[in-house]
């Protein structure tokens, strides 16, 4: 949930006093990655930054910060949200998409960085209040977004204490804008013209100094000062009360200021100090006066530490440091209202649709059966994207009470485990176990039964996402034993458009031969309960382990199941991915029509603009098959849509489309670059632990180092591939390569038996000829690939072919076609590097077979 308000740069209605050598040193910023604004409470950080964004030429993007945005969601959504207000050519859905597909949070501020790359003007990006920021999770994910931060973006952060942010790497950059409490101390110059402006005395010298020495130019002090002045001004009964420590400075002059106020002024002042942000209505309800809304406009007018949050002046705060003051004056002169004032304000945000800040006042008042009736109906929703906030709320509750709801109780669990707290989910486990053992009796039967199987499913699913699969199935077992429906879903189910990054942890993808021991039991327990969108999942994954052994017809059965169940429960993902793969087995089994015609319908069915993830999907595997069968428009349509850059970021859940992005390139002669980025690729997909990328990558490297005349740097890419791979059983990887890696594994083959390759890994030559078998299958005389590959000439270079096949020289074809002859040449090298052959009559000979013209 966007709080628009918090997007709101917070701007005084008139400015104190002019500070040019602040705004200077701010402006130098636009030269550096970070600035860094840090000093205690009632320095005017906040004031200095909104002052500088006023009279800044560019757009900024403004977030104001709160305890609640340590959930890592929430603060990307919020910063996306004010870049996206700032800047409206911003792509904000082609860096949201991420948010699902990869819990660790670094895909979406890859695809940031890379949509902040798409921006050509300057971007200003302000974080205020960032001390309130102590994930550690969070912080190292901004940390990953500094270090990579484009050119053009400036970052600034306001904070009352220094950042836990490991700065050394911009720092030795040189790209750091540091100013600190020093800096922001009002001069003797700024200290007589603030004093002449705000009350219309002008201090001698000498008062002046005396100032600046008591208060060190502490703008908060000397603001309170001329707050406390009153027709018997005298500056120095003023200068004597500015003694002591910063705190007792700012009582004191507090108190002065409340205890000029009305009456019914201050008790709103010390009633509303509960509110972090407030509105007329609701400092209405909180403190019963009706001219609660016309307080706030005078509060305003009077600048007496009120800061308005909007446009239309509909929402306020306080000064940070006024605030502090009147809660502890609240606490002191009317203890007995804390409770109640926040139960009051609960009440409002929770009937006027707030109620995240109404959740908030309920803890804070201890009122947790309150608290938990809205977490209760909030908790799915919750689960699927803010689980930190969740955990926070939750762990405030007592366990004794969250033991009498146990679902609330497994959802603590479940939200302390996704948001990285995993110590403190498995004490919340052994807890709940020893609880259970100890005072089963003070549940109900079938509330116990509840409990102990949802601790089942929590270890079941926990193994699951920590890849420990054979625990898996230990713990499914136990659970659909206990619970047979098996829809104890607890923060693992689907958004609108039914996803979830669960659905993405494919066993298959770190060992075939695992998948082979846990995918059967798994989907034989799974199967029997209600849970058909896990069973759904499980089918996919075994699927793609048939799919991989070439058990084709098994693959479209698996596959076709999680379709159905997709179609029959309205859930378009599942259902999406499951076509997605029956169009690719009806590929490679050569039925063209047939993954056409599933194609066709996904993508009739799936509105971009409506289910992005899906159409991106369906898009990117358009452009495969076009790339199988010849077709340039899919692919240029892809790439159009993608607008993907060698130099990118890369999102993990993004590896398979620069992965197509890198084999395009190298069709397009920029086998150098293509290189590079595959380098990077294996090494995202190593550091991933994802086996079945690397192993495909390999095997794209080995063609791309061929392609450049590196053999022997390509056999052993191919070598290092088929280590991995043949423990394994891997064959589609290989197979649907076509004919390029048929060529390099007779390569391989040849050189291995005449002694010219000396293996450093153990590969069985038999394993390589059978997936060469497998890749060229004579049919009419003529080598062809299992899935109709056909590399991507260009209109050009179909031209140049037939020119050489009527035996013109490269001079010749020059003129013909009316071009350069080194443009010539580099036609007929991308022409060699895409047939992988090395001269013209390979090339003509290649071309026939392959039917290029």
């Amino acid at each position: 949930m966007i709080i628009a308000t918090k997007l709101h740069i917070p701007r005084p209605r008139t400015a104190l006093i002019t500070r040019p050598r602040l705004i200077h040193r701010l402006k130098e910023g636009l030269n550096r990655a970070l600035t860094l604004v840090t000093a205690p409470a009632g320095y005017g950080k906040t004031t200095l930054l909104s002052e500088w964004a006023e009279v800044l030429e560019s757009p900024v993007a403004w977030v104001s910060l709160d305890m609640g945005d340590n959930d890592r969601l929430r603060f990307w959504a919020h910063t996306i949200a004010a870049l996206k207000q700032a800047y409206p050519a911003f792509d904000e859905q082609a860096v949201l998409r991420h948010a699902a597909e990869d819990a660790s949070g670094y895909s979406l501020i890859a695809a940031l960085v890379n949509g902040l790359h798409r921006l050509s003007q300057t971007i200003v990006l302000v974080w205020d209040d960032f001390h309130q920021i102590e994930e550690p999770t969070l912080l190292k994910g901004i940390i990953y977004l500094l270090e990579r931060l484009p050119s053009h973006v400036h970052l600034y952060i306001a904070s009352r204490i220094s950042p836990s942010l490991s700065l050394s790497r911009i720092r030795v950059g040189d790209g750091l804008n540091q100013l600190e409490a020093s800096d922001l101390r009002f001069d003797p110059e700024e200290t007589s013209e603030f004093f002449t402006k705000c009350s219309g005395v002008e201090l001698s010298s000498v008062e002046t100094a005396a100032v600046q020495e008591r208060t060190e130019g502490w703008v908060a002090a000397m603001r309170l000062a001329v707050l406390s002045l009153n027709d018997n001004f005298d500056p120095a009964a003023i200068i004597r009360k500015m003694t002591g420590t910063e705190r007792d400075i700012s009582d004191y002059f507090f108190e002065e200021v409340l205890s000029r106020q009305p009456e019914a002024l201050q008790q709103f002042l010390l009633q509303t100090s509960i509110l972090q942000r407030m509105s007329g209505e609701l400092c209405k309800a909180v403190t019963r006066m009706t001219e609660s809304a016309a307080w706030l406009h005078w509060l305003e007018q009077e600048s007496l530490f009120i800061v308005s949050l909007d446009e239309q002046r509909n929402w306020y705060r306080y000064h940070h440091l006024f605030q502090h003051f009147l809660t502890g004056q609240l606490k002191i002169k009317e203890p007995q209202l804390w409770e109640t004032l926040h139960i009051a304000a609960g009440r409002w945000l929770e009937e006027n649709g707030y109620p995240h800040e109404a959740v908030e006042h309920y803890l804070t008042a201890a009122s947790y059966e309150d608290a938990l009736v809205i977490l209760e109906a909030m908790a799915p929703e919750l689960m699927m994207n803010e689980w930190t906030m969740l955990c926070k709320w939750l762990s405030d509750i007592p366990d004794s009470l969250l033991f009498a709801k146990p679902m609330m109780l497994l959802t603590k669990l479940a939200s302390q485990y996704l948001a990285g707290h995993t110590e403190a989910a498995t004490d919340g486990y052994w807890r709940a176990i020893r609880k259970l053992e100890e005072d089963a009796g003070s549940l109900h039967a079938d509330e116990s039964e509840t409990l102990q199987a949802g601790l089942a499913f929590l270890a079941a699913f926990r193994t699951f996402l920590d890849r420990d699969f054979e625990y898996a199935v230990q713990f499914s077992k136990e659970f659909v034993e206990r619970h047979p429906q098996g829809d104890l879903f607890i923060g693992f189910g689907n958004d609108s458009d039914g996803y979830h990054p669960v659905w993405d942890i494919y066993v298959s993808e770190d060992s075939l031969r695992l998948a082979d021991q846990v995918l059967t039991p798994l989907l034989s327990i799974w199967s029997k309960t209600q849970n058909v969108y896990f069973v759904a999942h499980l089918s996919i994954d075994f699927g793609k382990l048939q799919y991989e052994r070439n058990r084709l017809d098994e693959a479209r059965t698996y596959m076709q199941r999680a379709y159905d169940i997709g179609r029959s429960n309205d859930n378009p993902s599942l259902a999406a991915t499951a076509s997605l793969w029956l169009a690719r087995i009806a590929a490679v089994q050569g039925n063209w029509e047939i993954a056409s015609s599933i194609l066709q319908e996904l993508t009739e069915h799936t509105a971009p603009k409506v289910k992005p993830h899906l159409s991106r999907k369906i898009i990117w595997f358009r452009a495969m098959q076009g790339r199988m069968q010849g077709k340039e428009k899919p692919v240029r349509q892809w790439l159009r849509m993608s607008d993907l850059r060698s130099g990118d970021e890369i999102p993990l859940s993004m590896i398979g489309e620069y992965d197509l992005l890198a084999t395009l390139l190298a069709e397009q002669g920029k086998t150098e670059e293509a290189v590079a980025l595959t380098e990077r690729l294996i090494l995202i997909a190593s550091q991933a632990g994802r086996q079945s990328d690397k192993i495909r990558l390999l095997i794209h490297k080995s063609r791309l180092l061929s392609l450049q005349g590196k053999h022997v740097q390509s056999m052993d890419a191919l070598e290092e591939a088929l280590a991995l791979a043949w423990p394994e059983g891997y064959i589609r990887t290989f197979v649907d390569e076509g004919v390029p890696i048929g060529q390099l594994l007779s390569r391989f083959i040849h050189l291995r038996q005449n002694q010219h390759h000396r293996p450093g890994r153990k590969v069985p030559l038999p394993h390589v000829k059978r997936l060469l078998r497998l890749i060229s299958p004579i049919e009419g005389g003529r080598s062809v690939s299992n899935e109709g590959y056909m590399p991507s000439i260009t209109s050009k270079e179909q031209s140049v072919l037939r020119l050489m096949q009527t035996g013109m020289s490269n001079k010749e074809i020059a003129n013909e076609l009316n071009v350069s002859l080194s443009t010539v040449k580099t036609h007929i090298n991308n022409i060699y590097g895409k047939l992988q052959v090395n001269s013209r009559l390979q090339a003509l000979e290649r071309a026939r077979t392959l039917k290029l013209f």
